[in-house]
């Protein structure tokens, strides 16, 4: 009866024990992945504006796939960099796979993020592995700016 019960630990410990196991996030992979993708992204450099999700107890053990509508403040990404660009109306979907989701501060901050263009507006998938979304460094800037204009676009290796 012990070793049942031990066995019944253990295998319970084990199934909490598993991780969430993403690739590195590499903004030239991401850029490569959207250019080859169906659909139409667009880079996007600024601030997103959105009501906070709600924090609760439920949520966090039971966590499920939420969307907000945001306004997005800042610049897109063309042949010749970086152009502003007029408000846009974008929906965020914050994506859960298990207990691990997606996230994003709303304190106005900039971010850089690949939004998918759809027939009803600009859409941004935000998941755990946050394989959207990047700071907007110089190094990162640099890159997606020279992925745009055909230069090298090669990830960083693992």
């Amino acid at each position: 009866m012990k070793r049942l019960m031990l066995a019944a630990m253990i295998a319970t410990i084990a199934g909490q024990a598993q991780a969430l196991s993403c690739a590195p996030p590499d903004i030239a992979r991401t850029f490569n992945w959207a250019a080859a993708a169906e659909e139409s992204y667009i880079v996007l450099n600024g601030s997103f504006s959105f009501e906070p999700l709600p924090r609760t107890r439920a949520s966090q053990l039971a966590p499920e796939t939420m969307s907000r509508d945001a306004v997005f403040e800042g610049s897109y990404l063309g042949v010749e960099g970086f152009k502003a660009a007029p408000s846009l109306d974008v929906t965020l979907t914050f994506v859960c796979l298990g207990p691990w989701c997606g996230s994003m501060g709303n304190d106005g901050d900039d971010i850089l993020v690949f939004a998918q263009q759809s027939a009803n507006g600009y859409v941004l998938e935000i998941d755990p592995c946050y394989s959207t979304i990047f700071a907007p460094s110089d190094d990162n800037i640099d890159r997606v700016e020279a992925c745009m204009r055909g230069e090298s676009c090669e990830a960083v290796p693992f």
